[in-house]
């Protein structure tokens, strides 16, 4: 109880000191995360000046490819009834480049410098260069557009819609992590939700009112770790819809189905064997989100294997996460629970309590301080040996 006092304490210190770290705007101007820009005093019309024609120089600036990036680094702390941890963290640092290639065709790159993958860090365990995305996107209409490289699946809101710099907790749920970031087979470990393929996707019926009442993903993929070949023939389907009846509100769900070989890599050993294991993944969810105040989301994922009729991966994840937009503050709260039927006794069968805040100091630097509370019972409780942990990050994340 001591130990929870303690925590609950350091949260709350971590929310008071926020604000006072950074006192002035250098932006000038305020952007809220409504994309509103903050009213100025009326200036005195003036007669407008003629236009100046582009100097080259001015030109080949235009199209050089866009560099924009942010690093995620703060504490984080983590206890149970049999250790603790206390360290300072480098969590991601990405690299953007944006360009194009054609009036209609778009190019992304995206570094990971600070990749901590099981198995792909250095021989003195340091974290890596990991390529995330590499992908050209043919905008032939708003209700067709082709991907093609290597981009992020479109399984969940998590892993699709949101990226760490605009989530609201400092890490994902486990429906990211387990379900759409992670193949049982191929490699069995925490990847990015990263494949090289094509997809097809658009935006159609528009409302008139500044967004589509439809989006659709068709993709189609290796099915395999990222950056490498595929390692059969078979390859995975992805479709997924995205419904928005009102502006701020929208359901989403996303199938996918592939055939996978089990091999064994560093990083981690893949389940089963054989070259064509079947397996199915879909995650389904709601979400309102209103800039200027409710966000209210939920998603449920199930992930399965079966192989001569047994069940080689049965997992089901789910979350529910209640937030208001309260000026530069965004407290929020979420319940999330993961459970693995064929490795019950894992730290992965849990239920989680977390409370956070973020706070956005301008555009491009928010702190985040987070509090969990993780739940185990049954199998998992017994091979653990302790029936609950404590988790405390404080994060800033700083964009350019």
């Amino acid at each position: 109880m001591k130990k929870m006092t303690k925590l609950i304490a350091l949260f709350l210190s971590g929310l008071l000191l926020a604000p006072a770290l950074v006192s002035a705007n250098p932006e000038g101007d305020q952007v809220p995360e409504s994309g509103t820009v903050a009213a100025k005093p009326p200036v005195t019309a003036e007669a407008p000046a003629a236009a100046q024609p582009q100097t080259t120089w001015e030109k080949i600036l235009a199209n050089l490819p866009k560099v924009s990036g942010y690093l995620q680094t703060g504490w984080n702390y983590t206890s149970n009834d049999k250790s603790s941890s206390s360290s300072f963290q480098a969590k991601r640092l990405r690299l953007l480049l944006d360009g194009k290639v054609a009036e209609k065709v778009d190019f992304r790159l995206q570094i990971e410098a600070f990749n901590g993958i099981s198995g792909s860090t250095n021989g003195n365990g340091q974290k890596n260069i990991q390529v995330m995305d590499a992908f050209a996107t043919w905008k032939i209409m708003p209700e067709f557009k082709v991907r093609v490289g290597q981009f992020f699946t479109p399984l969940g809101y998590e892993n699709y819609d949101i990226s760490p710099a605009t989530l609201e907790t400092v890490d994902f749920s486990n429906i990211v992590y387990r379900i759409a970031c992670r193949n049982p087979y191929e490699y069995n470990l925490v990847d990015y939700g990263r494949d090289l393929g094509i997809m097809f996707m658009g935006d159609v019926f528009d409302s008139g009112k500044g967004f589509s009442y439809l989006h659709y993903d068709v993709a189609i993929t290796n099915g395999s770790i990222p950056s490498k070949d595929d390692s059969n023939k078979s390859k995975d389907i992805y479709v997924s819809l995205t419904v928005r009846p009102v502006k701020y509100f929208n359901v989403k769900g996303t199938f996918n189905w592939g055939e996978y070989t089990s091999k064994k890599l560093e990083g981690g050993e893949g389940v089963g064997s054989g070259d064509y294991n079947p397996m199915t993944r879909y995650v389904v969810g709601a979400w309102y989100d209103n800039p200027r105040g409710l966000n209210l989301r939920a998603e449920y994922g199930h992930m399965k294997s079966r192989v001569n009729k047994a069940d080689v991966v049965k997992e089901n994840g789910a979350y529910v996460l209640a937030g208001w937009h309260w000026g530069k503050f965004l407290p929020i709260v979420r319940w999330d629970m993961y459970e693995d039927q064929v490795n019950k006794g894992t730290a992965n069968n849990y239920n989680r309590i977390l409370i956070g805040c973020t706070y956005s100091v301008f555009k491009n630097l928010k702190f985040q301080v987070n509090y969990g509370h993780f739940m185990y019972s049954g199998d998992a409780k017994k091979a653990l040996g302790y029936d609950s942990s404590e988790q405390l990050q404080i994060m800033g994340l700083f964009k350019f």
